[in-house]
């Protein structure tokens, strides 16, 4: 045996994480979920979700599984012509992370800012953690800074 794995690898969590070790359904569970999102969110979360899912966004946004639900239908109210572009994905034990950009165009109101027409673009990662084959909890980070800045036309300064 490799003296590394024996160093950053715990032998009495092995058994916890056996049921979790099919790194290949979890890219696929992310791809579902994106195929729904390409669907306007037309399907059942539960297919890739568990009931009880909880996510987070920028550290500072916490949701449940209605939530999420919520602030996806949201968005498609907010901005229309989406287009997601994966550009890594990659599955580890429990957990699958997926690196993203999304472009689309601002056509109502977002977060008090008035539908502008304008093609916004924002790049996101996400980290996933997988419990009997579905999505229990994410963390996504991603540039709100700079998708309001898109919708506010402010240009950065030197």
């Amino acid at each position: 045996m490799n003296i590394w794995a024996k160093v950053f690898f715990r032998w009495d969590l092995a058994p916890r994480y056996a049921p979790y070790m099919n790194t290949a359904h979890h890219v696929e569970t992310v791809r579902r979920w994106i195929s729904i999102a390409e669907r306007d969110f037309v399907g059942d979360f539960l297919d890739v979700f568990t009931p009880d899912y909880q996510g987070h966004i920028a550290g500072r946004i916490h949701l449940d599984l209605d939530g999420l639900r919520q602030t996806e239908i949201g968005f498609l109210h907010s901005f229309s012509n989406v287009v997601r572009t994966v550009h890594e994905l990659a599955a580890f034990e429990d957990r699958a992370v997926m690196r993203i950009t999304t472009e689309a165009t601002q056509s109502g109101a977002f977060r008090g800012i008035a539908a502008t027409g304008r093609r916004i673009h924002f790049s996101a990662i996400v980290l996933y953690r997988f419990r009997d084959g579905r999505i229990c909890e994410s963390w996504t980070e991603l540039d709100l800074a700079g998708l309001m800045s898109q919708m506010l036309d402010v240009s950065p300064t030197a």
